[in-house]
């Protein structure tokens, strides 16, 4: 189980044993259901049982959990009401958890939409109860689906932040090295062209030694800021550590990307920074080639960077793969 943690995400291992802890809890009511001869019932609860077993095995090879939360979802919401229909009102309280894991798997409006239905569906079913019944029913249901609901809300918003946070630079507020790793490893087996731009800032360790940290936190800033408003949308920008940082080009061939690295280049020698302080660029440019893993793309990046400043500084290398 500690290898499974430590391999997977938080939503794999928690979808993995959902669906087998489902399976096993609905195969053991179909083995009963069939035991008392209830074969409609109990053929839905395998057929329940074995749609769990196929999510599981569905998000252990895949290891994607969109479709297969939304799936769990939907079974769940169906099963809830076809059990009470042909169960009878009495089993309208599996739409207790129901609704938790709803609320739990999906993203808040898409749980909101989907357990609504659900909600409109089961009240029509109990319409018939005596008034006290169906009014104690639907209230406990609604409390219980605005709680689901609020704590969804909370925790979404918790992760995204969390999430930002983890992912963005403290001190410029653009992307860092975890959210460029992340970002690149997708990357693995993309077939459109897509580039990536390393430089770092020349003499940057002067500033620092002259003027101090301060000022050198500012020059990184301004830096970023100047880097991020004169690329636009052609890249995203990445301080992957110290006075480097990283522009990953999608949909940009070497071609497109080695010009927006002279643009780069050259409109930064005319930058305030530069004339301030007399920080200069060194920039390596590669395009993914088809086949080529990403840990041996960004290995030539790092070596034609470092031939960059090697050699003088201030210019671009093609990182060129042999």
């Amino acid at each position: 189980m500690n290898k499974l943690n430590s391999n997977r995400s938080e939503k794999e291992v928690i979808i993995i044993g959902l669906s087998v802890t489902y399976s096993i809890c609905v195969g053991i009511f179909a083995a009963i259901r069939f035991y008392n001869g209830e074969q409609v019932i109990g053929t839905l609860d395998l057929i329940l049982a074995l749609f769990g077993l196929y999510v599981f095995s569905y998000v252990w090879r895949t290891r994607t959990t969109t479709l297969p939360a939304l799936a769990i979802s939907i079974i769940s919401v169906l099963g809830t009401v076809a059990t009470i229909v042909l169960k009878g009102s009495d089993q309208v309280y599996w739409a207790y958890p129901s609704v938790a894991l709803v609320f739990y798997l999906l993203p808040t409006r898409q749980a909101l939409i989907l357990w609504s239905l659900c909600l409109l569906v089961i009240i029509s079913l109990l319409i018939n109860l005596p008034v006290f019944k169906l009014v104690t029913i639907s209230m406990t249901l609604i409390i219980t689906s605005f709680f689901c609901h609020l704590f969804s809300s909370k925790m979404y918003q918790q992760h995204d932040r969390l999430r930002k946070q983890a992912n963005q630079d403290v001190l410029t507020l653009i992307k860092n090295r975890r959210a460029f790793n992340q970002d690149t490893s997708q990357l693995e087996d993309v077939e459109r062209p897509v580039s990536v731009i390393l430089f770092d800032l020349d003499n940057f360790k002067q500033v620092n030694d002259y003027f101090g940290h301060n000022t050198g936190d500012l020059v990184l800033k301004q830096t970023s800021t100047y880097v991020a408003n004169l690329i636009d949308d052609e890249g995203v920008l990445y301080r992957i550590g110290g006075d480097e940082f990283a522009i990953i080009c999608n949909d940009s061939d070497f071609n497109k990307s080695y010009q927006l690295a002279k643009n780069l280049h050259a409109q930064f020698a005319q930058s305030d920074i530069n004339k301030e302080h007399k920080i200069t660029l060194s920039l390596a440019v590669a395009q993914k080639d088809y086949g080529e893993s990403v840990k041996e793309w960004l290995g030539r990046l790092d070596s034609a960077l470092y031939k960059a400043k090697k050699s003088g500084r201030n210019q671009i290398v093609k990182a060129i793969r042999y």
